[in-house]
């Protein structure tokens, strides 16, 4: 593989397949390089076998770095799948790239890639992006269409039903959802979902009770027992059908202690409870410590999670305290069936 330090002059462009992603910590490069905004500066580190290059000219598989997704402008690429990717240098020589740069599944980049291949331009390259869109998207996503209801048969209405992908590595899936939530009826319609296999899910929260109906198709309460949907490319599900559940949540009070009873460096330290599961039913939450060294969450849905303790790095000092230097990040499994205390001690390092 070459040095991608020799690409710092500009961009590149090329085709090529995803062969592998990993999820790292911290800044994407040197500490002057921004952080992600997701999962405390997780970001991804993408490898790809180049198979055409039409900017530099590049040999071999070449790794490069983006977000995770979710608001930090991450792109979401997918194992196996090729793409037409845009990527330019940042600090160190590392390769970039976000929604923000053109990178396209390669499927879908159409004008773009005939251009670039020196092919002529077809009829519908000639179209507005918005005919575009409208006339291709279609084709190349799906659409998932059924009805929500409650346990005595009636409607679940306003609820926010989901698609989210099932995926093989620990990345966040892809979610697609219907924006005007499920209708007074109990249906709903789920467009522009990308080939794939997904779980659906539907929610309703009622925060005056601290209770939310949920549940997974079909009509079960638990992610291991819901069935994917594989959706495909150009094709309609019709007349999915699920009953969902009433489940209480729960408030959990958090406290980060040494044990010494020393003060606890607040200021850079924040608490986190994950759910192990990955859809739009788990929990997943961070927060920042109160001068006390505490902090309380709520409306918590009932099940198995990791709760950890995790350092905020200070960017204006381009690095970590050394007061919370001195200490190691405490983490447990806890079992949240009701309104509870967790307590977390951070050990000292050696």
């Amino acid at each position: 593989m070459r040095d991608v330090a020799e690409w710092q002059s500009g961009g590149i462009i090329f085709e090529g397949t995803v062969e592998n992603q990993e999820v790292r910590m911290g800044p994407m490069g040197p500490p002057s390089n921004a952080m992600s905004m997701t999962g405390h500066g997780a970001h991804r580190v993408v490898t790809i076998r180049v198979s055409r290059s039409y900017r530099r000219h590049i040999e071999g598989p070449l790794t490069l770095v983006t977000g995770m997704g979710g608001g930090d402008c991450g792109f979401d690429f997918e194992t196996g799948k090729e793409y037409l990717v845009y990527a330019d240098s940042i600090s160190g020589g590392i390769l970039f790239t976000s929604i923000c740069t053109g990178t396209t599944p390669l499927n879908e980049a159409g004008p773009a890639l005939r251009y670039l291949r020196g092919e002529p331009a077809s009829a519908d390259d000639l179209l507005d992006p918005q005919s575009y869109y409208s006339k291709f998207l279609p084709q190349w996503t799906g659409t998932v269409c059924g009805r929500v209801t409650k346990p005595n048969g009636s409607p679940l209405g306003k609820a926010q039903v989901v698609m989210s992908q099932v995926r093989d590595e620990p990345l966040p899936p892809k979610t697609e959802s219907d924006p005007d939530l499920s209708k007074s009826d109990g249906s709903f319609c789920v467009k522009n979902v990308s080939p794939g296999k997904y779980l659906l899910t539907a929610e309703n929260n009622d925060y005056g009770t601290g209770s939310r109906w949920m549940g997974y198709y079909p009509s079960v309460t638990n992610h291991s027992q819901a069935v994917p949907i594989e959706v495909k490319a150009g094709a309609e599900l019709t007349n999915l059908r699920f009953t969902v559940q009433k489940q209480s949540l729960f408030t959990v009070h958090f406290r980060v202690v040494t044990p010494d009873d020393s003060p606890v460096p607040w200021e850079n330290l924040g608490v986190a409870i994950d759910s192990h599961d990955q859809d739009p039913l788990a929990y997943h939450e961070s927060h920042g410590l109160n001068k006390d060294g505490s902090y309380t969450l709520g409306l918590i849905p009932p099940g198995h999670y990791l709760v950890s303790s995790f350092i905020q790095p200070d960017f204006q000092a381009e690095g970590v305290p050394v007061e919370t230097s001195k200490w190691q990040m405490a983490k447990q499994e806890v079992e949240i069936n009701g309104d509870m205390e967790v307590l977390l001690r951070l050990i000292p390092k050696k």
